[in-house]
């Protein structure tokens, strides 16, 4: 396929990121393209053109969240779907790790058009 990711660090584990407030996510979310608030959450589906295609964006996001060493739920479902769901477990909410991956995939998925 030949893509190329985007350079990120991988997160600090040690120290536990902060809830974002809702102001703050609502910020965040204004420059995430397809992403939406979802309670503690931030959750994105893409739709494809078929099962490979839906396989081929979990992979990448597959990827992106294991670069970064934050890992969402990836559900592919109804044959050409993909759902992204992250959330800070350790911190019970959306935290700066969250919308990182956000961006992160959205740049990474950007390359793969």
């Amino acid at each position: 396929m030949g893509l190329t990711f985007p350079d990120h660090d991988v997160m600090e584990e040690d120290t536990m990121p902060e809830v974002l407030d809702a102001q703050s996510v609502e910020r965040e979310l204004s420059g995430l393209s397809g992403w939406a608030r979802d309670g503690d959450t931030l959750t994105r589906t893409w739709q494809l053109k078929g099962f490979s295609g839906a396989v081929q964006v979990a992979n990448v996001v597959a990827y992106v969240a294991n670069r970064l060493n934050h890992h969402p739920d990836i559900r592919v479902h109804d044959y050409n779907q993909v759902t992204v769901t992250t959330t800070t477990h350790d911190s019970g909410g959306i935290t700066a790790n969250d919308v990182r991956l956000a961006s992160s995939v959205n740049a990474a998925l950007a390359v793969a058009e």
